[in-house]
């Protein structure tokens, strides 16, 4: 009789080490999160053929496979965490062999355990406290973080008042915080800059904090609700949607309170457009259109390196997709036959070339393409 890659019984204490070793195994991979686990085997899933709508395994099943005091498990699951956690295929193949051998060879007694080791059973059974203890290392970071992109937005704030770039760079940070870790995340770092901003130019910064609060919000649901931040043109449109947001924002203010402009750099070209007899609202939205348009796909490629950091602190689920198109779009610029995309047809090594040809009529005749 063959065992089956289903959830079996066993009596309690029969799968303990292999949780243990499990854990190990999650340990010396990295920590890796519960999370990533989940969305490594559900893209291994969609690999091997199984549809994107049931490859993706409940993350407490996940969890509950490295618990100890388990009298169920399943082979199958258990290989598949091996797998992608760096085991190859063989040795995926013995986590799930262990697990039939633990339900044919139950412990003899579950009295022999000394009772050191059983005390701490109980605790170890209840998910709740190493949940709550891993949330707090998580929320750290995340707070961390935000106190980095509020400086790195001081920064770029500071900057562009100090020399008198003709962009805004205040707003990177706003961008990470908002994709990385949610839009309310982006806002409190862009309200925080605003703030901020009040003791390196004048009051009108506390009046474009509005600008940092819709860009913010376009950026953080873009990328989570939208999904604009799954392939590497989806991310440019995020980012040109922000641009074209933030200048709508910014020139009714400038507009209404400020009567078109603040003494920023970029209010050279509003004079130019007034210059031409354009009405000050159309002047001021074109400017703000060209210059935030170049800021914000600069800062679109300055956060997209950051969120190569940023994944070591927290989880940034979308990056991996991210990136990975942009290496397909770098190596099709550099090879635009090899990466064009499905249904491209590369140049002929020959091209056709017109020249006089004795005999014809007019000397000239189309060169006849190469037979395959």
């Amino acid at each position: 009789m063959t065992d089956q890659p289903r959830a079996v019984d066993a009596p309690v204490g029969a799968y303990d080490e292999i949780a243990l070793d499990l854990q190990q195994l999650r340990f010396a991979a990295g920590d890796v999160s519960y999370a990533e686990i989940v969305r490594r085997i559900a893209a291994h899933r969609e690999r091997s053929g199984v549809d994107a709508g049931n490859a993706r395994p409940a993350r407490t099943t996940v969890y509950d496979a490295f618990r100890t005091g388990r009298t169920r498990v399943n082979p199958h699951l258990v290989g598949e965490i091996a797998r992608v956690l760096g085991a190859s295929e063989i040795e995926s193949a013995q986590w799930e062999e262990r697990c039939l051998l633990a339900r044919r060879n139950p412990p003899a007694a579950p009295a022999v355990t000394p009772e050191p080791y059983v005390l701490p059973e109980p605790a170890q059974s209840d998910p709740r406290p190493a949940m709550v203890e891993k949330a707090a290392p998580a929320n750290d970071r995340k707070f961390m973080l935000i106190l980095a992109c509020i400086v790195l937005n001081v920064l770029g704030f500071t900057l562009v008042a100090r020399l008198g770039l003709p962009l805004y760079f205040d707003m990177v940070g706003t961008a990470i915080a908002a994709i990385a870790i949610g839009p309310w995340a982006g806002v409190a770092v862009g309200l925080s800059t605003n703030a901020i901003g009040l003791g390196i130019t004048d009051s009108s910064s506390i009046a474009f904090a509005l600008v940092n609060v819709v860009g913010a919000l376009v950026w953080g649901y873009g990328a989570r609700s939208l999904r604009l931040c799954r392939t590497f043109p989806r991310y440019l449109l995020l980012n040109v949607l922000v641009a074209l947001s933030c200048s709508v924002v910014a020139t009714a203010l400038l507009v209404l309170l400020f009567n078109g402009g603040t003494g920023h750099a970029s209010e050279h070209t509003t004079r130019n457009l007034a210059q031409m007899g354009n009405p000050l609202s159309v002047a001021v939205l074109g400017s703000n259109v060209v210059h935030s348009l170049a800021d914000k796909l600069l800062t679109g490629f300055i956060v997209l390196g950051a969120l190569g950091a940023v994944r070591r602190w927290i989880e940034v689920p979308f990056y991996d997709n991210l990136s990975a198109d942009v290496m397909l779009h770098v190596k099709a610029i550099g090879n635009p036959v090899r990466g064009a995309g499905h249904g491209s047809r590369p140049l002929p090594a020959n091209l056709a070339v017109n020249g006089p040809v004795p005999g014809t009529r007019r000397g000239y005749s189309k060169q006849a393409p190469d037979s395959p």
